[in-house]
């Protein structure tokens, strides 16, 4: 965790995290131990703890815009370019 993320949480609490997934190799243990030795890492981009979320509840109005959109035969689709639409192409990326 880099940043303003360092003590966004404490030891003990549960988060979920997003972030690069690295491996670095480590040269010195190579040395020591005689075989391929690699650190794990984890950059972390974003962090949520578990607990702090605010409890929404959805009105009727909400429920009913859900229900007619999941009708929508090219729901999918939508879904798919409304993800970073700066972006163009790469729909399966996406």
């Amino acid at each position: 965790m880099l940043h303003d993320s360092v003590d966004a949480a404490r030891p003990g609490d549960e988060v979920e995290i997003t972030g690069i997934y690295m491996n670095r190799y480590d040269q010195i243990a190579n040395a020591k131990h005689g075989f391929p030795v690699f650190q794990t890492l984890i950059e972390v981009n974003n962090l949520k703890r578990f607990g702090d979320e605010a409890i929404i509840e959805l009105t009727d109005e909400d429920k009913q815009a859900i229900r007619q959109l999941a009708r929508e035969p090219k729901i999918a689709q939508k879904i798919f370019n409304s993800i970073a639409p700066s972006i163009y192409g790469h729909e399966f990326i996406k």
